[in-house]
């Protein structure tokens, strides 16, 4: 039996591109957010990592009708500085899967915060050359 999830994306998995090379899946998404966190860079990397920060929000994009194996394929793409933890999303009823830097990697974060229009515009072709070759 296959369940339907909800996962929020903060950093390049918002561009339904990089959804689609990292699941395979084209899903229905809209703009979300979440409360508590601070999205920074992490050190010597393109993509970005959250830690809990009181009174903070995140921008992101809330993904519908995830399935376990698309979940999955998203605990494969993500780098061993995460881990998958459920959340309350603004203005959702139920919880969304997000993925967080561990405890014991958060000494990779910068204190800058990171832009996803910076991003696109500085490292979005290679990255997506680079997931493409996987």
């Amino acid at each position: 039996m296959s369940f339907s999830h909800s996962v929020f994306a903060y950093g390049t998995l918002q561009i339904p591109e990089v959804m689609k090379l990292a699941t395979g899946l084209v899903l229905p998404s809209f703009p979300a957010r979440l409360k508590g966190y601070e999205c920074l860079k992490i050190k010597s990397r393109t993509y970005p990592g959250i830690i809990k920060k009181p009174n903070q929000f995140i921008g992101g994009i809330l993904y519908k009708e995830v399935s376990d194996h698309a979940l999955k394929l998203l605990d494969q793409f993500e780098d061993v500085l995460y881990e998958r933890s459920l959340v309350d999303i603004e203005g959702e009823t139920e919880q969304a899967f997000v993925y967080i830097i561990k405890d014991e990697y958060r000494y990779r974060l910068s204190d800058e915060a990171w832009s996803l229009e910076e991003f696109k515009r500085k490292y979005l072709n290679k990255y997506l050359k680079d997931i493409n070759s996987w």
